[in-house]
């Protein structure tokens, strides 16, 4: 049964359209490492050390679980000295545990074959009751001579975890429709939870840059809050259809002139807003938006450069998302990936392989 609420006025209230899901967290100081706040600053800080045998990563995304509780995840972290392709950590309050056993990847090891077969985990949400927490993860294959000299998606899987545990409930197979990669984001209003695609296409096409064609385009499919089994509609440029191969962007290239768009979109209660290091790897913005709708259009309203953790020759930023919580002023808190442009000297430089946290007033 769903719980019910009526205001002042007498208006029945479903309780989620009433979240603000970018509200101060409210679980208690409970792990084995502890930030000093949630401000950026402090997360900054925290993240720039190891945090216990956790000693760097990239691709940061943070899902807000019902009990407010947050569990983060990474690609390609350092976990003892050990490269592994994904990595979890639960936070709750200020404080922060290492989910993995161990230095081997937390989700879908049986499937993976270190720098030959890999898994990414990419965007998730709750379900309808909040009692799960369903991730998507795509497989990445090594075609090449040498990792991510040539990578390509192989598969991709919609993981279901318990939302209190966080062990594997279900592991379920999601279609790859035109390339696209429903679930690289992923957000949700108080009627649906919307899947933004992008097609992930990094390392080793023909284009000036290595990125595939496809990466300026992010597409949106919608199922009904929660309900992540349910069928999809897809935005087809004027309206929902069920029809993937209509698919229309709700971001391309006319938004910032970028011919690769890694947004990543989250619903703030009132708007949808957008954050994205334009040209991924190889460009020096970060961009700001936001739309009254899911497909949008999307209005920039602020972008920066990016913002480097030594000089542009020897680093690079890449994949901005956001964090979901406001900071102590209510300023919006993103968050960047660094790294080097030499990936084999990231290992003894992993003081550049952590994120960093900055905040904007949207």
């Amino acid at each position: 049964m769903t719980a019910i609420w009526v205001n002042d006025g007498g208006v029945a209230i479903d309780p989620k359209s009433a979240v603000d899901p970018f509200a101060p967290i409210s679980s208690p100081d409970v792990g084995d490492h502890c930030a000093s706040s949630l401000d950026a600053s402090d997360i900054t800080e925290f993240f720039s050390q190891p945090v216990g045998t956790f000693q760097g990563a990239d691709y940061q995304r943070a899902f807000r679980l019902t009990d407010d509780r947050v569990l983060w995840t990474f690609q390609d972290a350092f976990v003892s000295g050990t490269l592994v392709h994904n990595v979890g950590i639960i936070q709750s309050g200020r404080c922060f545990t290492l989910l993995n056993d161990g230095a081997k990847s937390w989700l879908l090891g049986d499937v993976t074959s270190h720098m030959q077969q890999w898994q990414w985990i990419l965007g998730g949400g709750t379900n309808s009751d909040g009692t799960q927490l369903h991730v998507y993860v795509v497989q990445m294959n090594e075609t090449g001579s040498s990792y991510l000299s040539r990578t390509r998606s192989s598969a991709l899987r919609r993981v279901v975890l318990d939302a209190s545990t966080l062990e594997v409930v279900e592991v379920i197979d999601e279609p790859i429709l035109e390339g696209d990669l429903y679930g690289w984001s992923v957000t949700s209003d108080a009627t649906y939870t919307y899947l933004y695609s992008h097609c992930y296409q990094q390392f080793g096409y023909d284009t000036m840059f290595g990125f595939g064609e496809c990466v300026a385009d992010v597409k949106v499919a919608r199922v009904p809050v929660g309900q992540f089994d349910a069928a999809r509609e897809y935005w087809g440029g004027t309206d929902w259809t069920g029809d993937s191969t209509t698919a229309a962007p709700a971001v391309d290239f006319s938004f910032v002139g970028s011919g690769n768009n890694p947004a990543q979109i989250s619903y703030d209660g009132t708007r949808f807003v957008l954050v994205q290091k334009r040209d991924d790897w190889w460009g020096t913005t970060v961009d700001f938006g936001f739309a009254d709708d899911p497909q949008g259009p999307f209005v920039l309203v602020d972008s920066i450069d990016e913002p480097l953790s030594c000089a542009r020759s020897e680093c690079n930023t890449y994949f901005a998302s956001w964090v979901p919580w406001t900071d102590s002023e209510g300023n919006y808190i993103w968050s960047i990936g660094h790294n080097r442009w030499n990936g084999s000297e990231t290992v003894s430089h992993l003081t550049d392989y952590r994120p960093t946290f900055l905040t904007i007033s949207i």
